[in-house]
């Protein structure tokens, strides 16, 4: 079915076909990509192309994709790096130094890769080559190549299809028993004290845990039932918290590890997780998930189960803490409710509840007017002459969020990360959605950033009067030697 849907798409729609081989190695010439879509028949190791940006829309994101109808998913090996103004990607100390790569499909294989170019990251004119560098030469790679423009920030492959999850802001929201940056992979999901029992895994299997409400720490319990290993073998388990890089966890990359040997003695792994970074996510209208891979070199019977960490343990410990700080807990208490009651019969009930419901929020009002300044559209350049140069790079003359163009009396702000927006339309974004990163690059918009960008604005203003005042006081001190020159030239003609 897929071979069929390969030939249809390039005989029916006509795909141009590109062969590199090694008469192309010998032309010493490199594609130049102008159309969208292209059939590539890649036999050689190092497959390089290129594509410029021809026309001034550069407020779209470029979305490259690569799509296999051979190796099959799963053993595909090879690298794919996009540079930007560089001919080639190039190795060294076995690092890929690139401005762009798939790292999620280099390490898994997969049969669709994608690699996503931001909006306003580039110019007109610029140049973007393309480096396919294949690890098994005996075998001859075929595969679509896809170059687009998007509004909106795509998600990758789609998200598979419809039934596996939808694309949010370029996000997959997996479904049940879905996960990866694609939704590609089947995980499956470990509920809290309910034992997973006798589960067969053989190879590779993906398992995941999505807390209901906010936790601090999860006790991790494994146990192998039955091993069916040679002798030396090892189980590897690979722990990570999800993010939207690198998709599940893998040998390369994981925020906690560890493994079983084949002795009959380590068949039992308890492994303490604190999961408190594992955040309720608004855009997925869920909690970020803890992902667990197992991979197994023969075939193996385990027992999981996650579960509140016991207090046994830590029983004595707590004792000891008790004891030490219990007469002080004491005091530090009536302190506060004395100032509690103090407070309360100035505050009206309604005030206290707005109160708390304030503390939960993230940028404040208060906060956002104070780190940031307010601009007109026409002053930008004189506001802020030291960024001149960065606002010319990463500005338009519209605003992203509301799509407006800017007019001349238009207030504004300029972000950290030298992005220019309408200061209603940045207001509603922080300060009322809670979005704490900016629309296009993604770069953080919390409190810590904010205020450091604002100290270091009102630190280049200092330095500047600084400058002004030093060269006043040359200035100053140069007529004062001028006259006093003066007066003793007139002096010595009198005399």
């Amino acid at each position: 079915m897929i071979h069929f849907l390969f030939y249809f798409l390039i005989t029916t729609l006509g795909m141009i076909k590109l062969n590199i081989n090694n008469e192309y190695t010998k032309k010493g010439q490199i594609y130049h990509l102008k159309e969208f879509e292209y059939y590539i028949i890649q036999e050689i190791e190092n497959g390089i192309m290129f594509f410029s940006i021809e026309s001034a829309d550069t407020n779209r994101y470029l979305f490259i994709e690569l799509i296999f109808e051979t190796p099959k998913d799963g053993h595909v090996n090879l690298s794919f790096t996009i540079t930007q103004s560089r001919q080639t990607s190039k190795y060294e100390n076995n690092t890929i130094l690139a401005t762009y790569a798939d790292l999620n499909g280099d390490y898994l294989h997969k049969s669709y890769q994608n690699i996503l170019i931001p909006a306003y990251s580039y110019n007109q004119g610029d140049r973007f080559y393309i480096n396919i560098q294949k690890r098994d030469e005996e075998i001859t790679y075929k595969y679509i190549l896809k170059i687009s423009k998007n509004t909106n920030i795509p998600c990758p492959n789609n998200c598979t299809s419809n039934t596996l999850g939808f694309c949010n802001f370029g996000i997959c929201a997996c479904k049940d028993d879905m996960i990866d940056l694609d939704c590609s992979k089947t995980g499956i999901p470990i509920i809290m004290d309910n034992q997973i029992e006798n589960m067969f895994i053989s190879g590779t299997k993906y398992f995941y845990f999505q807390q209901k409400t906010q936790l601090e720490k999860i006790q991790l319990d494994l146990e192998i039932s039955n091993m069916f290993l040679s002798e030396h073998s090892q189980i590897f388990v690979y722990i990570m918290f999800e993010n939207y890089i690198y998709g599940v966890a893998t040998s390369q990359f994981n925020n906690q590890s560890f493994s079983f040997y084949s002795n009959p003695q380590s068949i039992y792994q308890s492994e303490i997780i604190d999961v408190s970074k594992l955040n309720n996510n608004p855009d997925l209208f869920r909690f970020d998930r803890l992902l667990l891979t197992i991979v197994v070199p023969g075939t193996c019977q385990f027992n999981i189960n996650i579960s509140l960490p016991s207090e046994d343990s830590e029983q004595q410990t707590n004792q000891i803490l008790i004891y030490l700080f219990l007469p002080l807990g004491v005091i530090i208490l009536i302190v506060i409710i004395v100032c509690i009651i103090k407070k309360c019969r100035g505050v009206r009930p309604n005030q206290i509840g707005l109160d708390d419901e304030n503390k939960k929020q993230g940028i404040t009002l208060q906060q956002f007017n104070e780190y940031l300044k307010k601009t007109k559209w026409k002053d930008l350049y004189q506001h802020y002459p030291n960024s001149e140069k960065n606002l010319k790079s990463s500005s338009s003359e519209s605003c992203v969020i509301c799509t407006e163009d800017y007019q001349k009396d238009s207030i504004c702000l300029m972000t950290p990360c030298y992005h220019i927006f309408h200061y209603k339309c940045l207001q509603t974004w922080v300060v009322d959605k809670q979005k704490e990163f900016c629309p296009i690059c993604r770069q953080d918009l919390n409190e810590q950033s904010l205020s450091k960008f604002a100290q270091e604005i009102k630190n280049k203003e200092l330095n500047q009067q600084l400058k002004k005042s030093d060269l006043q006081n040359k200035n100053s001190n140069w007529q004062i030697e001028l006259q006093q020159q003066m007066q003793t030239n007139s002096q010595m003609i009198q005399y």
